[in-house]
């Protein structure tokens, strides 16, 4: 009797175990993403959560992400909301832009994720007279290389409707970059 007592306890608390432990798969960013890049491998990774009632709010590991684009800013180490990525292209109406930069005008540590606001000032014989904001909550892309001559390049993500006044500007100005915090 004592042992049918230990088996029967065993497997009760067996069961309660499984019960309590209701994790689910799914994606998790390896590195911050901004609005409008492209999901990579390298950028997800499947893990298990215990989300007994929002489940349905997070993409599934099952799902087929790569490939999409980002619709909002996702940290480092978060789960990915259903709402932050879509499966088409066509829904972020934006293109990359490549932006040569001054090594002193931009921030150390520049990296693919981060949000920026880029902003011209006047050179020489320029058409602006003060510094103008170009665009605003711009992510970044890419930062391409660092060379000895003391030039940066910076691949952007713009708007279509930023594109044109931005590089309007960008022959005779000079351009700053400001990290948003």
């Amino acid at each position: 009797m004592g042992l049918g007592l230990l088996i029967f306890s065993l497997l009760a608390a067996t069961l309660i175990a499984k019960e309590a432990n209701r994790t689910v798969l799914v994606w998790a960013t390896k590195n911050d993403l901004a609005p409008g890049e492209l999901i990579t491998g390298n950028d997800i990774i499947a893990v298990s959560a215990l989300l007994p009632e929002s489940a349905k709010n997070y993409l599934s590991a099952s799902a087929q992400i790569i490939g999409g684009v980002v619709l909002r800013q996702i940290s480092t180490g978060d789960l990915i909301p259903a709402t932050a990525v879509s499966s088409s292209s066509d829904s972020f109406n934006s293109r990359l832009i490549p932006l040569t930069v001054e090594l002193t005008d931009m921030p150390l540590g520049l990296g693919r994720g981060d949000v920026i606001d880029i902003y011209a000032i006047a050179k020489r014989d320029s058409k602006i007279t003060e510094p103008e904001l170009l665009a605003a909550n711009v992510s970044v892309s890419q930062v391409l290389e660092r060379t000895n001559s003391g030039i940066g390049s910076v691949l952007v993500i713009l708007d279509n409707s930023q594109i044109l006044p931005t590089l309007q500007l960008l022959s005779d100005s000079r351009i700053i970059i400001v990290r948003s915090i």
